[in-house]
């Protein structure tokens, strides 16, 4: 090894895909300069000894607790903390933006018809707290709040388990106003949710539609019905970590910094995959464009599985919904071309004629007309 290597700490849990996330982007920052070397380990008290002899030059690590943060800034070196969950001003800071994320979500869920909103989330979490105070702000109207479900979580063999012992969560979910779209602090507890609405015979999304924040691809597959998430910059957090801790190592006496990344979008799977009405016409009419979304269906179309002249249906979609047929067919489409530009490497022609478009040009318009971007520059951005 060169004695001019830096020696870089990184002590983050390599075990969830934020982590894992944010390691990427630290690495795709540092690969070009060929001059760090890294030490990974677990952001745990117990290692500052170890790395007292390793002497490292600088550190980045996800601290949530502030008696962990103090303990680590023993060791005297330029330090970057990507934890949300901890508010502080002691050291410098590159986190994800909650408040846009509560704002995402709300949008969100209220652009899919649904008046009654709720939240779930996780006690001593300060990224839930964020996120519900922002979510709270941005719907007009009262949120619904559970908070700390103590769900007993593990994945078995037969999926996720929750405790017999978990009544209140229970409760909470039979007594909700339905139809009603719940964001939950982050995919665990959205998978918690889908869990006990499958053991309560509650029908998600025509009941309830649940969101997860993280998009963690394992999870969000694995569930089921699959679970619709805000896709996060995790990448994005670790390289500007990584450039913030460069800049530091220069000049570590710079005024402290809290940079704050925003979510990329959301990403819809079957959990949220229906629009809200109370007229049971219009949820059927939705429910046969969402089936066919990767097919050319036509508004006419949709007139023929109704017993309705389409003026009549068209007057109650836009009553229920505040949206045209075609509005809605359109959204179908596009939702499933925005998961495949995501999710497969099919050309934008595949794209096009597997999410229900007849041509390239149209997709491209229409896609563009919803979205303010193109399929291209959609599919280049980092998701």
């Amino acid at each position: 090894m060169s004695e001019n290597l830096l020696k870089i700490a990184v002590l983050m849990s390599q075990a969830d895909m934020h982590t894992r996330g944010i390691f990427a982007g630290i690495t795709r920052y540092a690969r070009p300069l060929r001059a760090w070397q890294f030490h990974l380990g677990l952001p745990d008290a117990r290692i500052v000894s170890d790395l007292r002899k390793w002497k490292p030059h600088g550190m980045i690590a996800t601290l949530p607790q502030a008696k962990l943060e103090k303990r680590f800034a023993t060791l005297g070196i330029p330090m970057v903390n990507c934890s949300s969950n901890l508010r502080s001003d002691t050291v410098h800071r590159v986190i994800t933006d909650n408040d846009a994320v509560g704002q995402l979500a709300a949008t969100y869920l209220l652009s899919r018809g649904y008046e009654h909103l709720a939240f779930c989330g996780e006690s001593g979490m300060g990224a839930s707290d964020d996120r519900f105070a922002a979510y709270r702000k941005h719907v007009p109207g009262k949120v619904h709040y559970f908070v700390d479900a103590h769900a007993q979580q593990q994945v078995g063999e037969v999926g996720w388990r929750v405790s017999d012992q978990d009544r209140q969560l229970r409760q909470w979910l039979m007594d909700l106003p339905k139809p009603a779209g719940i964001l939950a602090c982050h995919d665990p507890m959205a998978m918690v949710l889908l869990e006990v609405c499958r053991q309560l015979q509650i029908n998600v999304p025509g009941e309830l539609a649940i969101l997860g924040v993280d998009d963690d691809a394992m999870l969000c597959q694995m569930a089921y019905p699959t679970l619709s998430s805000i896709r996060m910059a995790h990448e994005r957090i670790g390289f500007e970590a990584a450039r913030l801790l460069d800049q530091l190592l220069v000049e570590p006496q710079m005024d402290k910094q809290c940079i704050r990344i925003g979510p990329l979008c959301v990403v819809t799977r079957q959990s949220t995959d229906a629009l809200a009405s109370d007229d049971r016409l219009v949820g059927a009419a939705v429910r046969y464009i969402q089936e066919h979304a990767d097919q050319p269906i036509r508004v006419s179309d949709v007139v023929e599985q109704t017993s309705v002249s389409r003026r009549n249906l068209e007057m109650r979609f836009e009553a229920a919904l505040g949206k045209s047929i075609l509005d809605v067919i359109q959204q179908a489409h596009v939702d499933l071309a925005s998961q495949l530009l995501s999710s497969t490497q099919m050309s934008i022609e595949q794209i096009a004629l597997a999410s229900g478009f007849n041509s390239r040009e149209r997709f491209s318009a229409v896609f563009r007309e919803q979205t303010g971007q193109t399929p291209g520059s959609f599919r280049s951005k980092p998701h």
